[in-house]
């Protein structure tokens, strides 16, 4: 009931890549939209594009994420202007691409800076939106002196412990008023980003000087500092690698049965186009069947991992809006209400994305003036429950 609740509270609030820049040399995808161009969600006469009627928050009955940085947040530029103004139409969730990561938090032994992510708090709490924490520890993040520290693993594990503790106890601190009840604005934590390797754990510098165990006592140590947050297992191609997410849920298995604290699992979904297909609806269910909250965490669709296409094609542009609907669909459908944590994209435009390499790809919703893509609309029709 006390995760209904929250859940809920969220879900009704009212408002690891992307640049903080205001980026204006980027391709756009199809041309400026006609003013005089239908409005009622049809198309417009540029075959990428279409005019939205509805933002996404309006339309889930869960919370619809995407990420920020302190300094865009700040920012009073015109393309950073309009990307706040997108973020709170659209979104009642925010993840903070870097800002939270233990590289920017770390600088040395007992000491640590939380300046940006205060200010993302500190935002969220001013506009209403739920602030997911990503993430404590990844093998991607270590400043770089916690990797060249030369003292014992003991020394090295107990410095991971009070920076866990340090961390999450820090951000459990903001609160805010909905209606008259007091909750957290760091409602979760991806306590861990990407332990597993396929179906191997990854040698990461963490195993090495913690312990094959070292993920087990990540958790502990998070729920020690915060008994409220929700806590969750973070990963890339949970679908479309089975070994892989077998591998993951027997972990979250082997944790439930030890008593070791999760509430829930992060599916990153980075998907391609065609890729996956019939496995995403089985990793969805998979993942569901553990009874823990699901969080589609960092929703993309790649349209030229292949590098067969040096513009965006009308025929790959179909396939992204098909596989967007994809996964909002079968999210939808196959995650029971109570344990829908919500769908987060990993960026705006596609030249803000991660995988955009100086106009490779186009992996987002929005082109470069923020116009909605069909990619959109297609995250659109799933999450009205559509199929594909």
């Amino acid at each position: 009931m006390k995760n209904n609740l929250i859940k809920l509270l969220f879900c009704f609030l009212v408002v690891s890549c992307s640049t903080d820049d205001d980026v204006t040399n980027g391709p756009k995808v199809g041309g400026p939209t006609d003013p005089k161009d239908p409005v009622d969600g049809g198309n417009t006469n540029d075959p990428f594009l279409y005019s939205a009627t509805e933002n996404l928050k309006d339309i889930a009955d869960f919370p619809i994420g995407n990420i920020v940085s302190a300094n865009r947040l700040a920012s009073t530029s015109a393309t950073n202007q309009k990307f706040k103004e997108v973020l709170s139409q659209e979104f009642n969730s925010i993840t903070a691409e870097n800002d939270m990561k233990m590289a920017n938090i770390f600088r040395g032994p007992g000491d640590y800076d939380f300046s940006d992510g205060d200010a993302i708090v500190a935002y969220a709490k001013e506009n209403g939106f739920r602030v997911h924490g990503h993430t404590l520890v990844w093998h991607q993040s270590i400043p770089s002196w916690l990797q060249n520290f030369e003292g014992t693993d003991e020394e090295f594990e107990n410095l991971i412990e009070d920076y866990v503790k340090a961390t999450v106890s820090h951000f459990a601190q903001e609160k805010m008023s909905f209606n008259g009840e007091e909750v957290p604005v760091v409602a979760s934590w991806d306590v861990v980003n990407e332990v597993w390797d396929g179906s191997s754990l990854r040698n990461s510098l963490f195993r090495q000087r913690m312990g094959d165990d070292y993920t087990a006592k990540l958790f502990t140590w998070a729920r020690d500092a915060d008994p409220d947050v929700r806590l969750f297992y973070n990963d890339y191609n949970i679908a479309g690698e089975p070994s892989k997410r077998n591998a993951i849920l027997n972990m979250v298995n082997n944790f439930k049965s030890n008593n070791v604290p999760i509430d829930g699992i992060g599916m990153q979904m980075h998907l391609n186009h065609n890729w996956p297909v019939d496995d995403l609806s089985t990793a969805i269910q998979d993942v569901a069947a553990t009874g823990l909250l699901v969080h589609v965490s960092e929703l993309d669709v790649k349209v030229n991992y292949d590098d067969q296409i040096s513009q965006l094609t009308e025929e790959r542009a179909q396939a992204q809006e098909e596989q967007y609907q994809r996964a909002a669909y079968n999210y939808t459908q196959l995650v029971p209400a109570d344990q829908q944590y919500g769908i987060t994209i990993w960026g705006f435009r596609d030249q803000d994305s991660w995988l955009y390499e100086g106009g490779s790809d186009w992996a987002l919703l929005y082109d470069e003036d923020f116009n909605t893509k069909v990619a959109h609309r297609g995250l659109v029709t799933g999450l009205r429950g559509e199929a594909p």
